[in-house]
């Protein structure tokens, strides 16, 4: 036979859990964070995990900033005219909508050679504005 007061034991204890695991997720610990991390073992500087914003990565800017509009493929011609000598424009031209259109590891390459000059992988302001 079993007690009435057994079928309110479970909800009752149930929601005594809950009680308590969000008093003990709410109250502060006296320990500071930098001591916290090292009773972890776990020494991780706050700058090490971010990265400062430098600018779009090459393939990004090479797909989308470049050969995504006219007025990029425009900009990639001229800063080609620094590395193709004896070449007509009409070979350049058709260079730049071939490797646009075909949007490979090529086009990546280039574009990290004409503008990528820190060689980070990104394409700073300053990257940016060359050849503009």
């Amino acid at each position: 036979m079993m007690p009435v007061n057994f079928l309110g034991f479970i909800p009752m204890l149930t929601l005594a859990l809950l009680v308590v695991i969000v008093a003990g997720r709410s109250l502060e610990s006296n320990v500071s964070g930098a001591e916290q991390m090292q009773n972890d073992g776990l020494i991780i500087m706050a700058e090490d995990g971010l990265r400062k914003y430098n600018g779009p990565a090459v393939h990004h800017f090479a797909r989308h900033g470049l050969c995504n509009h006219s007025f990029g493929k425009v900009r990639f011609f001229r800063a080609l005219q620094k590395h193709f000598h004896n070449i007509s424009d009409d070979m350049k031209i058709a260079f730049v909508l071939d490797i646009c259109k075909r949007r490979d590891h090529m086009l990546t390459k280039w574009v990290q050679e004409i503008f990528d000059k820190d060689g980070d992988g990104y394409i700073s302001h300053f990257e940016r504005e060359i050849d503009r």
